[in-house]
Parts: structure tokens; C-alpha cells; sequence
């Protein structure tokens, strides 16, 4: 790893809890009473300069992590603890990568599943039963390329709803967040599960 990649990294893990606290002191601002002149505001640029130098930073290292594979390993290598010293531990990082990696796949392909169901248990007036029954069950499948703002299961009949799913609750981010984590845990797991 070149030194200034060193470097970078380091201000960009030192940044986190920094672009934290900015981001909460800004929280308790009153931008808008303000004076336009004012040292409220001049802190408050100050704070947007540095969030944007950092975010930069974020995604220069992001790409420089997909671009420069002796960043990424030595990167991701500390970021997941691995440690190939001889023959055998390089023999376990493969295997416990491949489990990863098919785990992660399982994991992905039941979260599009989740995403792209649609059920709805609802309940009908009397005057819209069909052959005297007024429990109905809807089944769909939704998929979209883009991201809308709002799922809605489609539906004109007026309706008592007794349970609706239309997708995952989850936002994108908490996913991702979540399969990252995931992803690191279950390496070290199967790392150690392999090891004994």
C-alpha cells in the first residue's frame, strides 16, 4: 500500500465520528434566524466544505479500492482480520471465502425475493362477496428497475385490510449496511469454524 493511500485512509476512518459530531452540532443550529453574514453561517459552510471534502474522499477511496487490488487487499485484509502466514491459512481463506460468498448470494437472493412479493389479506362488504365469502387473499409479484417513492398494493374495491406486505421495509442503505456486516461476521466464522 503507497504511503498516500495510507494517509487518505486514515483521515477518511479519522473523519467518521468527526463528520458525526459536525453533523449533530449542525442539527441544533437556527440557520434560518440567522444572520446571512454571520459566524452561524460561516459555520455552517465550514461544516458543508468539510462533508464534501469528506464524502470525496469516500468515493476516490471507493473507487481506488475496486481499481488497486494491493489496496484492497491490504484494505479489506485488516478490515476482516486475515492473517495468511503459510500455505494452510491460505488454503482456509479460500474456503471460508467461497462459503462467504455463497452465503451472500443465498442472503441476496432471499432478500429479492422479499422485495418483489406483494400479499394482501383484506376483507370485502357483504355486497361484494364472492359466493358469500368476504375474506380474500391477493397475491402479486412487483419489480421495478427504479426505486418509487411509495408501494402500493393495486386495489379498487373498498376493503377492511387485515394484513398487507408490499416489499421490504428496509431502506437501501440499512440492506447494504446489513450484508457488509453480515458478510465480515460470517467470514470470521467460517475462518475459525475451518481453523479448528
Amino acid at each position: 500500500m503507497k504511503r498516500y493511500d495510507s494517509v487518505l485512509l486514515r483521515v477518511f476512518l479519522w473523519g467518521i465520528p468527526a463528520i458525526a459530531i459536525l453533523a449533530f452540532l449542525a442539527g441544533y443550529g437556527d440557520w434560518k434566524s440567522a444572520d446571512p453574514a454571520g459566524w452561524q453561517h460561516l459555520l455552517n459552510r465550514g461544516f458543508g466544505i468539510i462533508l464534501a471534502l469528506w464524502m470525496g474522499l469516500a468515493l476516490f477511496l471507493s473507487l481506488r479500492l475496486i481499481l488497486s487490488e494491493p489496496l484492497r487487499d491490504a484494505v479489506l485484509a485488516r478490515l476482516t482480520f486475515i492473517r495468511e502466514r503459510d500455505e494452510r491459512e491460505a488454503l482456509l481463506t479460500g474456503r471460508a471465502t467461497k462459503t462467504t460468498f455463497l452465503m451472500s448470494l443465498a442472503v441476496l437472493i432471499l432478500l429479492f425475493g422479499l422485495s418483489v412479493i406483494q400479499v394482501s389479506v383484506y376483507r370485502v362488504p357483504p355486497e361484494r362477496a364472492i359466493h358469500g365469502k368476504t375474506g380474500m387473499v391477493t397475491l402479486g409479484v412487483g419489480f421495478n428497475l427504479f426505486d418509487r417513492a411509495e408501494r402500493k398494493i393495486p386495489g379498487g374495491v373498498p376493503r377492511q385490510d387485515i394484513f398487507s406486505y408490499a416489499g421490504l421495509p428496509l431502506s437501501s442503505s440499512a440492506l447494504i449496511l446489513i450484508l457488509i456486516v453480515g458478510q465480515i461476521l460470517f467470514y470470521n466464522i467460517s475462518v475459525r469454524r475451518l481453523i479448528r
